[in-house]
C-alpha cells in the first residue's frame, strides 16, 4: 500500500505541475487546466492518505506483537 501511495504521489505532482505548464503554454482552456490540477491534488491526497494507512498499520501490528510478548 506504502508503494501505491508514493506513485499516486509522484502521478498527482506530474499532473498538478502538468497543468500549470498547460496554463503558461495555453491558458484558453481553463476547465481542463483546473481538471488537471484538480486531479493532482486529489492523487497527492491519496498518496498521502495511503502512506499514513500503511505506517499506522505497520506500528500497529508492531504494538501487538510487543504486547504478545509481554503478556507471555
Amino acid at each position: 500500500m506504502k508503494v501505491f501511495g508514493i506513485i499516486l504521489i509522484v502521478l498527482g505532482a506530474l499532473s498538478f505541475f502538468g497543468g500549470f505548464a498547460t496554463a503558461s503554454l495555453n491558458p484558453d482552456d481553463p476547465t481542463s487546466i483546473g481538471q488537471s490540477i484538480i486531479w493532482g491534488i486529489a492523487l497527492i491526497g491519496i498518496g498521502i492518505f495511503l502512506i499514513s494507512r500503511a505506517n499506522r498499520k505497520k506500528r500497529e501490528k508492531e504494538e501487538k506483537e510487543e504486547w504478545d510478548k509481554g503478556s507471555q
